[in-house]
């Protein structure tokens, strides 16, 4: 549970281009850090993945602010929301492999939270 917040939190340092990595490549290699488990703190995969999914969810975030300014959001997800690493995975999980694949994490994230938080 302390990964995900690895992720979301320990990502505010800087940020790096979300298309750096596809979403695949990303869910392969939160899945292997999921299992050092606290082990993970000292991964040298820890800080780039936390860039790449804060510059991510940035990225959506502005583009539904954007689009909620149209009157017309992609999602309604309150102010302050939390996941769990377990629900982190499951999330990206239920994405087909095969798009997994050829998504950005971006993309993926903007999927996820579209799907989760409906308007």
């Amino acid at each position: 549970m302390k990964f995900a917040v690895l992720i979301a939190s320990g990502a505010l340092l800087c940020a790096v281009p979300a298309q750096a990595m596809d979403a695949e490549t990303f869910y392969v290699k939160a899945l292997a850090l999921k299992k050092k488990g606290m082990g993970a703190i000292f991964s040298k995969e820890i800080k780039p993945m936390a860039q790449l999914f804060q510059a991510a969810a940035a990225s959506v975030k502005a583009e539904n602010e954007q689009a909620h300014a149209a009157g017309k959001p992609l999602f309604c997800a309150p102010k302050k929301y939390r996941m769990t690493a377990e629900q982190f995975l499951e999330s990206f999980a239920s994405i087909p492999q095969e798009r997994r694949r050829i998504q950005t994490v971006r993309d993926a994230w903007r999927e996820i939270v579209i799907r989760r938080f409906p308007c």
